[in-house]
């Protein structure tokens, strides 16, 4: 009789548990290996921006670079809520 009950408390146990069995979830793919954000736009202007990993800004862990000419930044790293603009300076507009 015991062993008919603890057999019975096993079996339930391992219907509930799945027998260890993984349980499959089909994840949806990631976005981001697909995601294209525009690159930040020079509006005239030639600049650097960094941005670094926390509020002390010691560690620059990306940055912007703008120059004369360009449509567009290049962009490295990555970008944070600590940043600040090493230089900037107006492009001439070229006749």
């Amino acid at each position: 009789m015991r062993a008919n009950i603890i057999g019975g408390v096993l079996g339930v146990a391992f219907m509930a548990v799945g027998c260890g069995a993984p349980i499959e979830t089909q994840e949806p793919e990631s976005a981001m290996s697909t995601r294209e954000d525009a690159l930040p736009a020079c509006n005239g202007q030639a600049y650097e921006r960094a941005f670094y990993s926390d509020a002390s800004m010691t560690n620059q862990v990306g940055g912007w670079e703008c120059w004369c000419g360009s449509s567009s930044a290049y962009i490295w790293g990555r970008t944070t809520s600590f940043s600040e603009y090493l230089y900037i300076n107006e492009c001439r507009v070229q006749p």
